[in-house]
């Protein structure tokens, strides 16, 4: 394990893009020119529910289907300069409509809020979520592919995507519709996570990112693992726990 030591002056910057697919050479740019320490992704969706709260303000007045917010350690004007450079070459080559940079700590955390509250915010609409992950590469394909199932089988739900997209990790959120009852609408996305499945399936991704499998995925989980890597699992917890005594009843009993 390496030690790093705490990062200073960090800024942040929010970019519109026209297209999920615009965001990946976006990353890569500033992947390229700078040491950064987050890029996260957000639908505007999301954003729209954020903003709706009253207590955030809006990053710019462009209106862009998905946004990139990037944080990196302006340690030097030329580091700055640098970030700003990069950001006109995106909108140069017509990944980015529009972006903003952090100009002081309170504007860094307005600019997180965007990104921090969307959890918070969407509870009241009681979402169905899901954490899932594919290779950065596959991720605009992936979007696609659940986007187009959930609008040709469920076209009053509205889907909203967020995550970390250095590492292909997608928080998937769709909003119960008013006019479904929790039973109804919890009933509809259990037909959802078995399509979510078989796209994840598909592009060779996991069916868990952050959140562990744990008792709520631990019968799909055949969709990310082969047989033979769960009878590999299951002998490894044999060895460590022959009496199954140690965290019964999850994903192995």
């Amino acid at each position: 394990m390496r030690l790093d030591r705490a990062p200073k002056n960090l800024t942040a910057m929010v970019l519109g893009t026209a297209d999920f697919d615009s965001i990946m050479p976006v990353l890569h740019a500033f992947q390229s020119k700078l040491d950064l320490t987050a890029f996260e992704f957000f639908s505007d969706k999301a954003l729209a529910k954020v903003l709706g709260r009253g207590d955030v303000p809006a990053p710019f007045e462009s209106e862009c289907p998905f946004y990139a917010l990037l944080e990196f350690e302006a340690s030097t004007e030329e580091v700055a300069n640098l970030a700003l450079e990069t950001s006109e070459y995106c909108v140069e080559q017509g990944w980015v409509v529009d972006g903003v940079m952090s100009q002081s700590e309170q504007q860094l955390q307005n600019l997180w809020k965007l990104r921090e509250y969307i959890s918070e915010t969407i509870s009241h609409w009681t979402p169905y979520k899901n954490d899932i992950s594919v290779t950065v590469s596959q991720v605009p394909a992936f979007l696609k592919d659940i986007d187009a199932i959930v609008e040709a089988n469920y076209p009053d739900f509205e889907v909203v995507w967020f995550g970390h997209i250095g590492d292909g990790n997608l928080h998937l959120n769709i909003l119960k519709p008013e006019n479904l009852s929790k039973d109804e609408f919890f009933a509809k996305c259990a037909v959802v996570n078995k399509w979510v499945f078989e796209t994840v399936q598909k592009y060779n991704g996991s069916i868990s990112a952050e959140h562990g499998v744990g008792m709520t995925k631990r019968d799909y989980l055949h969709y990310s693992r082969s047989e033979a890597e769960i009878a590999c699992m299951k002998a490894v917890k044999a060895v460590f726990d022959p009496n199954g005594i140690m965290n019964p009843g999850k994903i192995f009993a």
